[in-house]
């Protein structure tokens, strides 16, 4: 048998978010029509203005760490490995959880910071982790056991 409670907050559920898909409709039907206005006003100064070419603008990538979910990684990383692991190794795996490109060199400078600092917290703070040293002026990682 069904629980009404259950059953109840289930229906609210769902009218929440046709309510908010509602909304974010008529939010982009909108935006679809500031934009074609823009564009009409363009045409008006630069006839031949190629709006292909423009594209959207680019978004930055917002990069939040959620209840230590880089930690995680990391920590799993190294507890699978039967070798120390280079710092970008370690950078690596952490992008690859996150779906992060990592092709971008903006964003892997980015994420080996934040990496090596996740990384000194667990082996200055917490004992858990220690550096070695590695290839060049990388360090390699290893859990203490």
């Amino acid at each position: 048998m069904a629980e009404t409670h259950v059953v109840s907050a289930l229906k609210e559920k769902r009218i929440k978010l046709a309510t908010e898909i509602e909304g974010l409709q008529s939010q982009l039907r909108q935006r679809v029509i500031d934009l074609d206005h823009c564009e009409a006003t363009l045409r008006l100064f630069d006839p031949d203005a190629d709006f292909a070419a423009l594209g959207p603008r680019k978004v930055p990538q917002v990069l939040t760490d959620i209840h230590g979910d880089t930690g995680r990684v990391i920590l799993d990383t190294l507890r699978t490995a039967t070798a120390p692991v280079s710092t970008a190794k370690v950078c690596e795996a952490v992008m690859r959880a996150r779906g992060l490109d990592t092709d971008d060199k903006g964003l892997c400078r980015l994420m080996m910071k934040r990496t090596v600092a996740n990384l000194k917290h667990w082996s200055k703070k917490r004992g858990l982790v220690r550096s070695l040293p590695g290839v060049g002026q990388q360090l390699a990682w290893e859990l203490v056991r």
